[in-house]
């Protein structure tokens, strides 16, 4: 037990002396995660468009209207003429266009369709999409409320109008935010820090020579291990709170759950982590090539691990290697506390797997390291 204590207190010593060590592993993590948070999440809004209304008719202005109203647009330009809006499209002033050419409210009038032009900029294929299905939907409003109005002027009940009566309710995310999604799941990879900074640190010592000190004494390899292990299992909990704290008061994303359970299950997961880098510290020789296959390891489940596309659209055995990350489970456990409000109880096969997956890393670390110098 002294051993272990005192690697500890070594190890604990080397990170507060090296600024860079600990504001990567601190406010590395919070940096992290804020500019991800940012670059990846996918609530869209206010998105630039022009109009160009060539019937200038109460119709045209009431249709007009709806896209002024709407969150999602956010009209910037009143082109004279469909050159003009497409023109402000080319040179990237707006990201799309809604054309109303003359006699819009004569064929409403005549029971016709009226031809409606969505210009969108393609070189944004997704906002593209976004920008003419958002168009769409309020076109369709739009002629659902022209039917009630023509139902009701002819004495017909407008109830008719429609066979259903659609009562929707979403569970745990009504307004439908993708950040409160997005953001518990990229808690899990931004936690790579400092088992990444545990597999650098061994790899340092092994460079610079002082492992030989340290494989001499009589500490035994488990607390040698263990003891390069607990400060950065201590700073990971550490970034825990200030992870989920960002997430609650900087980007209003709700905590149903309870902290306690968040804690222990986050250690399950800082352990698996720490089995890695630790695993890949026995194996490799210096710190760039720790660097580089570290940042692959903890890097690689930001597009297999369900944070950015559901786990069920990827191919079978695509969802058999992503099964085997710990950032897989960690993500659903992430979100099942912060919007479900879920226990371990319900949690509990994603913690059995952490738990055994740390131990198995961890066990392959203990037997892959030798006390002696290489």
């Amino acid at each position: 037990m002294n051993g272990f204590l005192a690697v500890v207190r070594k190890e604990f010593r080397h990170v507060l002396r090296d600024p860079w060590a600990l504001a990567g592993t601190t406010l590395g993590t919070v940096v992290l995660m804020v500019l991800l948070a940012y670059a990846v999440s996918a609530d869209i809004e206010h998105i630039p468009i022009a109009v160009m209304d060539g019937d200038r008719t109460p119709q045209s202005r009431a249709y007009v209207q709806r896209f002024v109203n709407d969150a999602f647009f956010d009209v910037r330009y009143w082109a004279r003429s469909q050159e003009e809006a497409v023109e402000w499209v080319r040179a990237d002033r707006v990201k799309g266009a809604i054309v109303i050419p003359a006699g819009f409210a004569e064929s409403l009038q005549r029971g016709k369709l009226a031809p409606v032009q969505i210009v969108a900029d393609g070189t944004e294929p997704n906002i593209a999409l976004q920008i003419a299905g958002n168009a769409e939907a309020l076109s369709s409003g739009y002629s659902v409320d022209l039917l009630e109005r023509r139902l009701s002027r002819a004495g017909m009940d407008t109830d008719g109008a429609s066979f259903f009566e659609f009562r929707v309710r979403t569970l745990y995310n009504p307004e439908l935010r993708e950040i409160n999604a997005f953001l518990p799941g990229l808690i899990a990879i931004v936690l790579a820090f400092p088992a990444l900074s545990a597999a650098l640190s061994l790899v340092r010592e092994r460079e610079q020579g002082s492992l030989e000190s340290l494989v001499s004494t009589p500490i035994r390899r488990v607390q040698f291990l263990a003891g390069k292990a607990a400060p950065y299992l201590i700073i990971g909990l550490l970034d825990i709170l200030v992870l989920a704290g960002t997430g609650v008061f900087f980007f209003g994303v709700p905590f149903r759950g309870h902290l306690a359970d968040l804690v222990f299950l986050s250690t399950l997961f800082l352990m698996a982590n720490l089995g890695i880098g630790l695993l890949i510290s026995s194996v490799l020789r210096t710190q760039m090539a720790a660097l580089i296959v570290g940042g692959l390891m903890f890097m690689m489940p930001l597009t297999q691990s369900g944070l950015v596309a559901p786990l069920y659209t990827l191919p079978p055995d695509a969802q058999m290697q992503a099964m085997i990350w710990p950032a897989t489970h960690y993500i659903i456990i992430a979100r099942g506390i912060f919007l479900k409000g879920v226990g371990v109880q319900e949690l509990v096969f994603h913690g059995l797997f952490l738990l055994a997956l740390a131990l198995l890393l961890n066990g392959l670390a203990l037997w892959r390291f030798r006390k002696k110098v290489v």
